[in-house]
Parts: structure tokens; sequence; C-alpha cells
């Protein structure tokens, strides 16, 4: 924390659970903290080493490192320009290292480095695996992202909050977990489209999820047996009139590449 703090306090901004829990537990590590509590942020604890900003004690202009948990761009380009009337004026200091942990592209963030750089302020994005729950207990995964010297900077007031990864240039860590949420979106589907199908074969969820969970190991099935068995689930979604969107998708997909390689 030497790096970053040098005693002045560590900011955090936020308008949802994420923004509480972030600043109670940085504080909880005897780490001054100021929180801006933005319209929709459940209310935080307050004591010895957290404080609430506000138009009348607005201090957060000497803060060497800022989290903001604000998801929507545009709130934050608002926060970030002064478009948006809020209790307090966010001015960045110079030098200072803002830690973007919102759900951006890499466009958007190279849009908001254009924003900052003239300020002399740094940018470095990150995501919290684990939820709020997570955060609070120091138990996350954070994922960052950013030019190296802002990384170091940043990583001494995340790491706070759990395991830190690096994941690279500045839009790689919201990418790395955008990823995960891709993968995990077609799991649910798949496992969805699964239990309906064992079901109108007379499986029980039980049997279903046993077998789920208790798939081959990788060396269990070949490319063909498994191409075999999801062209059988295919034709066991036609015969009892279910779905099979994601394999039908990834059918189409082969499909397409096999054309595309004659």
């Amino acid at each position: 924390m030497a790096r970053a703090a040098q005693n002045r306090p560590i900011g955090v901004i936020g308008n949802d659970e994420f923004g509480p829990a972030i600043a109670e537990r940085i504080a909880a590590c005897r780490v001054p903290v100021l929180y801006a509590a933005l319209p929709g942020s459940p209310p935080a604890i307050y004591g010895e080493h957290l404080q609430p900003v506000t138009s009348a004690a607005n201090d957060m202009s000497q803060c060497p490192v800022t989290l903001v948990a604000v998801e929507d761009t545009d709130a934050f380009r608002a926060l970030l320009t002064s478009q948006k009337a809020t209790a307090f004026d966010f001015a960045p200091l110079s030098g200072s290292v803002l830690v973007d942990l919102g759900a951006r592209t890499p466009r958007e963030l190279d849009a908001i480095l254009g924003l900052l750089e003239p300020r002399g302020v740094s940018l470095t994005d990150a995501a919290l695996i684990g939820g709020p729950e997570a955060a609070a207990e120091g138990r996350s995964k954070v994922l960052l992202g950013g030019a190296e010297a802002a990384v170091v900077i940043a990583e001494s007031v995340v790491s706070l909050l759990g395991q830190v990864e690096r994941t690279g240039p500045l839009g790689s860590a919201h990418a790395a977990a955008a990823l995960m949420g891709y993968v995990e979106a077609a799991h649910a589907v798949a496992r969805e489209e699964a239990m309906a199908l064992g079901a109108a074969c007379g499986l029980t969820p039980e049997m279903v999820t046993r077998v789920l969970t208790e798939r081959a190991g990788p060396h269990g099935l070949n490319v063909v047996q498994l191409a075999r068995r999801a062209d059988l689930a295919r034709r066991i979604a036609r015969d009892r009139n279910g779905t099979a969107d994601v394999i039908d998708l990834a059918a189409a997909k082969q499909e397409r590449s096999k054309r595309e390689n004659r």
C-alpha cells in the first residue's frame, strides 16, 4: 500500500452494491477510504477509516487511487465530464490512477483514457469475480489490465479485495470477464436444454444432474464420438419436440467451417 496511498485516502465511487462492499473491505484493512455514494448505492457503514464524500467535504481530489464501480458507460463519462449533477465534483489528482470496475469495451476504455490523459491521470480496468460478498471478505478473483506502471499502483489497492491476475493491456480485464460470462451463459442454456430433454426421455432431474456432473475425462471421448453424441441429442430434441439451440448453433458453425475449407 505504500506505493499507492502514502497516508492519503483511497477513493471509491459506486452506484450499486459493489461500491459499499469495496469501500468497507479496504477500510477494514485499516486504509483510509473516502466513499462517494451515487444514486442506487446501498448505504455504507462509515467509521474511523471510512468517510463519506459530500458537497461540503470533497477531498477525493487528493486520492492517489480511485476505484469506480459504475457499469453504465454514459454515467461514467458524465461523472468524468461533470455533465450530471452529483453531490461532489470529481476531479482526479494529476499523477493518480483510476481503476474502472465497470463493464466496457476496449474502444470505450480508450475514449475514457482520452479524457484522463490530458489531466495526467492513468486508467486501469478491473473485474471482480465472485460478487459483492466475496469482495467484502477479500476473497474475490481480481482481473486487472492496463499499462505496467499504473497496474503496479492499482494492484497495491485491489489486492486487498482478493487474488489479482494481470490480464494484459487496457481493456483486457473487462474482455476476460466478458468471455467468462459468455461461456457460463452458454453452459447455463445447454444445461437447461439437457434437463428438459432428459425429462422428455423419462430421466429424473437427479439422474441428469449426476450424468452431467460425471462427465468423461479429456481422454474418455474422441472428437468423432463427441460429434456423434451431440448429433444424437439433436435428433432426440426433434423427436421429442424439444430444443437444442446450443448444439444446433455448434453444428451450423461446423458445417460452415467445412464449406469454407473446401
